[in-house]
């Protein structure tokens, strides 16, 4: 299952692989955009057209609240879904109760780093929507009592075509990077945000502009959770007998 799977760029490239180790799979995708969603079935139904018998889908265009199943799953995808949850605890809550017993759930949420804070600001301010960052969701982890892995992943993002004038791809790309959609900025406040992304990245030899980011990819399996609050229990247990 993947919530938040927009149009599956990084969902494809994971189902194929585990098809590639002969695994049956039932993919089920969440998402209240209806026009990426469209784009997830496409590549979907060619799965499907190669392998009937191995992969079967199911694409909600809703939001995560609104998703109704009576079925768990063994593993649930989070790439970079929570900054758009209105409610964290109980989307986080949702998100633990779908997931079967010795399931995981693996979670890809950024580092707050340059490149992502004009993203954050933008959204705070014309959406009053909070920024949710790596930090905040090992708190999430730590309230919750719930052990986790996790690895942080740097790597460096080619800017290089957002400086192109006149260009719709820059455009789109523009309006990826911060969230919004550049069309209603003023020519002043867009040269701003580029003098932004200018002054935090580097020019490589070949012209490439590049800025640095990091993502951090958190998992965690519901046995090992639920195995750790019995041993907490267990523990204050002796405890109280021993007093």
């Amino acid at each position: 299952m993947s919530i938040g799977c927009g149009s599956g760029l990084f969902e494809k490239h994971f189902l194929k692989k585990l098809l590639e180790w002969n695994k049956s799979i039932h993919f089920v995708g969440v998402d209240p955009n209806k026009v990426e969603c469209i784009k997830t079935q496409e590549w979907c139904q060619e799965l499907s057209k190669f392998q009937p018998e191995k992969f079967t889908f199911k694409i909600h265009p809703v939001e995560l609240e609104k998703f109704e199943s009576s079925q768990s799953f063994d593993i649930i995808l989070l790439i970079h879904s929570f900054y758009y949850f209105s409610e964290i605890e109980s989307s986080f809550q949702k998100v633990y109760e779908l997931i079967g017993e010795e399931g995981i759930a693996i979670i890809a949420v950024a580092v707050k780093t340059a490149f992502n804070l004009p993203f954050s600001y933008l959204n705070q301010r014309l959406y009053q929507r909070q920024a949710f960052y790596s930090e905040d969701l090992y708190q999430l982890f730590s309230e919750q009592n719930i052990p986790f892995r996790q690895e942080t992943i740097e790597f460096l993002v080619n800017i290089t075509k957002c400086f192109q004038k006149d260009s719709q791809f820059s455009k789109h790309l523009l309006d990826f990077i911060f969230g919004v959609d550049t069309t209603y900025f003023s020519p002043s406040q867009l040269q701003f945000l580029l003098d932004y992304l200018s002054s935090n990245s580097q020019k490589l030899e070949s012209g490439e502009i590049m800025i640095p980011t990091s993502t951090s990819l958190c998992y965690f399996q519901k046995k090992e959770q639920e195995e750790e609050i019995k041993k907490e229990n267990s523990g204050k247990f002796v405890n109280l007998i021993s007093n």
